[in-house]
Formats: C-alpha cells, structure tokens, sequence
C-alpha cells in the first residue's frame, strides 16, 4: 500500500459556460469529468468533476472542474475549495464573459495565490482574433492581483499548445508552497456515494492534517463518529492521505443518508459555530451593504444565510472593507485563516468574501476593544495571537489541539510559543494538558486565596468552600476543568488544602466555641448508639435541642473527619454500625448469590426504612445492584 508522502497540489478550473473546460481537461489528462447524464445531453458541466494530471517533470495536480453555468456558482465555490493552482478558461471565439469575471473574483476572494489563463478553441478563430482576445483578458486582470498570470492559446481538439500549457503549470506548481503537514485533519466533504462491496465513500480536498486508514474520525456539524475503513487518492489505496490531497474516504458507523455535501470530516478538537469574527472585502461591482444585511454565506463546502454585524460602520461601500461579525443561521466548522464568500440572496451573484479571525468569538457589536481585538488576531506575531486567545479562554484554558484548532499554527511553532512562560502556564490532568494565560493563573489564585481568607474570618468553626460556592466567590461558573486543575496545583503548592469538594486556607483549622464542642460530642454519641437504626435529622436536633446552623456545622465535620457518612439527606450513620452493615451484606451475598430488602431487614433487625435507606446507598456507592426485588453484589464490590 503507498504512503502518499509526497506534496500534493490542486488544480482548479475557472471560467464561462461553454468556454471548454472539461474539454481542456479531457486533452490534458484523457478523464472525462462530466459524471451526470444531464452533463452528457446538456453539454454542460453542472457538478463538480475530478481527474489526475501529471506534468512532466512527474509532479501530479489533482484536478477539479468546475460548472460555468451561472446556476450552478455554488457547485463552483464548493470545488474552489483548497485549491493552490487556477486554470483560468477563456475561448478565442468568445472573451472574457460574466462568469469569467465572477470566477475570478471568487478566485481572488479565497486567496488563491497563482494560476495560468488558456485560451481555448484557438483553432476556431485566426490569429488576429487570439491577439484580440489576449489582450481582452490582460486588460481584465490588470485590476486584479493577477496581472502577470501567464496567458497559452491552446486547441483541446488539435492538441496545440498544450505542452506550453503543461509548461506554465509547471512552473506555477514550482512556486506553489508545501501544505503543513501537522495540524489537525479537515476534510470539508464535496460528494456522497456508495459503491457496491465498498460502502459509503466521501471526498473532498483535505485542508489540513493528515486522514489514515482505521482512524477515527467526527462528521460536523452534526457531531457524528465514524471511522476511516479505507482511503484513497486518485483511486490508488494509501495509508494516509496529506494536506493538500484530493481524498476519498470510505466510512463505517455512519449511514449514508446521514453524509451531505457541506458536512466536515475532522480529526482534533474543531467546534462547530453559529458565528465568527472575519475580515470581509466587498467587491467594487457589489451594492452598497448596512449593517446588519443578510447574505449567503459559502464557507468550505458549506453555505448559509448569515447577518453581517461591521465593527465600526453602519454601511459598507462597494470596494470597501471592515471586520464584522457574522451571525449564521446554520453551523459551520471553520478555524483561523479560512477564506470564505458571500453572495447576495436576490440576485443571487458573488460580493465578496474575506479571511475567518476568530472562529469562537463572543457576541459584540461595535467598539474600539473590538477592533483593537480583532487587529491583533488579523496582523499580530504568533506568540500575541496566541497571547490573546489564551487571555480570552479564561477561565477554563485551551488544550494543545483547542490551541491548534483556533490559532492555525503550526504544530512546532505552537510548542515554541507554549514553552515561553510569559505566553502561557501548563497545568497537567488526566484527560493531558491544560494552557492558560499567566495573568488568568495569577487572578484565580488571588482570588480563591482571598475568598478562603474571607470564609476563615467568617466561619472559623468551618472555614472551608465547596467547589461551587468557591467558584461563586471568585466569579466563575463550575464548569469542573478549569476548578480542578488549577485549585490541584495550588494545593501541590501548598497553599490550600482539599477535603472531598471542600477547600480551605492550608494554615486553616476549624475553632469550635464551648457549646459547639459539646454539641459535636453529643450528636457523635447519639449515633454511635443508634447503631444501624440511627436518630434521623429531626430527631438529633430535637435530641440535642440544636441550633439547626450549629448542627449542620457538627455533622459536616465529623463527615470529614471520617467519624459519619451522610446516606440520605436526613439520615447519618456512624461510620462503625454502617461498615459493620456493609460486611455482613458482602458476606450474605456471597454465600446465596443474592439477598432480599426484607432478608437484609431481618438480618440486622432493623425497620424495613433504614432497611432501604441502606441498600439504596450500597447501589450507589458500588456495592450492589438491583436486579427486580433483589441485589447481587458488583465485581468491584470488595471481592
């Protein structure tokens, strides 16, 4: 099986309806892309078509041809996605037409930064008229960053020109820049289908990361997981499959009528959004656009209607560009960096496009933080940008693969950036690392430090938080990682201490008053005595004639101290009586393989409520499970 370990680069075709596109590829590489028998009896390409093109030095061109038809610009936009290398269509018979200009200006949109022009059906017209036509299209790109983009007539039918043309792309793919080839896998999906004895297959041209046979793998924005059985480039099996490939993936776990066009097959922690924070570029042909207007937005493979929010104006001239926030009515999968269009939803014709900045803003209107914000994430050195989405995470911190997704950094230049301690701080756990912003470190540990300063003061009987209520002291919301992590390596530093759910200062010990002592010491006698059938709640404080705040102190600190186990929100046990229950249950279940609520009653002599209080808490701690009327003991149960 091949490693398809070389670089890989994408060709794709551009231009007008009928100006012999697929014509040209069929000449180039002997592969007819129109698939569709509409495409056969129409004479026109209306999906996306894919072929192998190997130029002579050996380098090989993956090949995508797009529709012409003005109908059919979304399919165009979908195949323009990842491509490295344009072939600009333009017939000697015909000019530069409406599609032309719309494809280019695609083209310039999602940043493609080099092409070749072939001027087709050159045997159609004499000389005079390729001249004319030649100087049509230079005039044409003359406004567009394209201005030296190579020009070859060429006859599809004849074969004229066409080693010149194999020349210029050659020397456009020798310009071309390699793919990173770390970063996690995106496949933004282009077409679904089935093949007999194989399954499900998806394709597309893979944006970044590498895609292995047997990998798992996500289909966003649905969340789905599948896994790669298979995977092919140009119909040839490899291993793995690298950035910049065209790739066909065959799927298992999935359903085929689950896989559209649209969907992003992804490796890494991608998380699909309803919003994003862009550079946007209006084209000098497009309407004047306010804020707040609706577009269809082409992102990928993807499109969806989406509001454009500007940073600071509240209208947008033609020619003009702005940061905005665009608000999508659908999810969409993108990351820093990526390109994308918009078309007006009536007429339906390309206005523009821009460059994702941040996937997973915040909802914000207009304002000089914002701008100042985006600027950073738009012109900023690595280690800033990375400053600031780290900053932005509080309080829960970024793993190596979020930071991954959301900067487009390279994989070693991210570590480089990580390792400076006054980029990032590290904090390790069982699911792997966790990076944070110094300063967010710094305030979170001031925080607990005080908020536990200020509990001693308060409550000296009992100055530990809970976890929840330490987050509310600090203004955080519990959301577990970001709480056990850092509130871990504050207690490894000796700081505070951590008992269970509950923290405290480390110099902290609970101060009882006389009466709360005496109170402790009574309610500790009261259950050692009620032994498996202890006092409940109610009857303790009407036992010991408490204060319902001094009882709930005492009991909390003989649970801590191992002394009682809370078994029900009413009901506490001594440690002794309920350790002696839990025996007697093992050893019980063991000898019949089962034991009855009313067995177990009988057995310790005790009411048929403490009976299932009892078990209720021995199914929860992993003791037992219920099966029906009976339990039977769990294999970890103390065997």
């Amino acid at each position: 099986m091949a490693k398809a370990d070389r670089q890989h680069l994408v060709l794709g075709t551009a231009g007008h309806i009928d100006h012999g596109k697929t014509a040209l590829i069929k000449a180039l590489t002997g592969a007819d892309t129109d698939r569709l028998k509409e495409e056969k009896e129409r004479g026109i390409s209306i999906e996306l078509g894919y072929a192998e093109l190997e130029l002579p030095s050996g380098t090989r061109l993956s090949v995508v041809d797009v529709p012409g038809h003005e109908r059919f610009v979304r399919n165009m936009v979908a195949g323009a996605t990842g491509i490295d290398i344009f072939l600009l269509v333009v017939a000697a018979d015909d000019g530069v037409m409406p599609q032309t200009r719309e494809h280019m200006a695609i083209i310039e949109m999602l940043g493609i930064p080099r092409g070749v022009v072939a001027i087709t059906k050159a045997d159609l017209v004499d000389e005079e008229m390729v001249e004319l036509v030649e100087a049509d299209v230079e005039e044409f790109l003359s406004a567009t960053p394209y201005a030296d983009t190579p020009l070859v007539a060429i006859s599809s039918k004849t074969g004229a020109g066409l080693p010149e043309l194999l020349g210029a792309l050659e020397t456009a793919a020798g310009e071309s820049t390699a793919h990173e080839a770390g970063g996690p896998a995106r496949l933004p999906v282009d077409r679904v289908f089935s093949l007999k004895g194989i399954g499900t297959v998806v394709t597309g041209t893979l944006w970044s990361g590498t895609i292995c046979a047997e990998d798992s793998i996500r289909v966003l924005p649905e969340d789905l997981e599948a896994r790669a059985r298979a995977v092919q480039v140009h119909d040839q099996e490899v291993e793995c499959a690298g950035a910049g490939s065209r790739v066909a993936v065959n799927i298992t776990g999935i359903d085929k009528d689950r896989l559209a066009r649209g969907q992003m097959i992804a490796k890494g922690d991608f998380t699909p959004t309803y919003m994003v924070d862009a550079r946007l570029n209006l084209l000098p042909t497009a309407p004047a656009l306010k804020y707040g207007a609706q577009v269809r937005f082409h992102h990928g493979t993807s499109d969806a209607t989406a509001k454009l929010m500007f940073a600071d104006r509240e209208q947008l001239a033609p020619g003009d560009s702005c940061y905005t926030q665009v608000r999508l009515k659908t999810k969409i999968v993108p990351a820093r960096g990526d390109r994308f269009i918009i078309r007006s939803l009536s007429p339906v014709t390309t206005i523009g496009g821009g460059v994702v900045l941040d996937p997973h803003p915040h909802k914000h209107g207009m304002g000089g933080e914002h701008i100042t914000r985006l600027e950073t994430l738009e012109r900023g050195k690595p280690d800033e940008v990375v400053s600031l989405l780290l900053a932005e995470a509080r309080p829960g911190g970024l793993s190596f693969g979020e930071l991954m997704a959301v900067s487009e950094l390279p994989a070693g230049k991210l570590r480089e950036i990580l390792a400076e301690p006054e980029t990032a701080t590290v904090f390790s756990n069982q699911a792997g690392e966790l990076y944070f912003h110094p300063q967010t470190v710094t305030d979170f540990n001031d925080g607990v430090l005080e908020a536990l300063a200020r509990r001693q003061e308060d409550s000296p009987a009992e100055p530990s938080l809970s976890l929840d209520r330490l987050g509310k002291a600090v203004s955080l919301a519990e959301d577990g990682r970001d709480f056990q992590v850092m509130l871990t390596a504050l207690a490894g530093a000796g700081e505070i201490t951590a008992k269970g759910r509950r923290y405290a200062l480390a110099s902290a010990e609970a101060r009882l008053s006389g009466s709360q002592k005496r109170l402790l010491d009574r309610i500790k006698a009261l259950l050692d005595e009620g032994g498996s059938s202890p006092p409940t709640l109610k009857e303790l404080e009407s036992a010991a004639g408490a204060d319902k705040g001094d009882l709930k102190l005492v009991l909390g600190l003989l649970v801590e101290n191992g002394s009682a186990v809370r078994i029900k929100p009413d009901l506490f046990y001594a440690a002794a009586p309920l350790e002696a229950a839990r025996e007697q249950l093992i050893a019980r279940c063991r000898q019949a393989g089962r034991i009855t609520l009313a067995e177990f009653r009988d057995m310790l002599g005790i009411s048929r409520k403490y009976a299932q209080a009892l078990l209720e808490y021995f199914d929860r701690t992993g003791v037992t499970r219920r099966i029906e009327d009976y339990r039977i003991l769990r294999k970890k149960a103390g065997i």
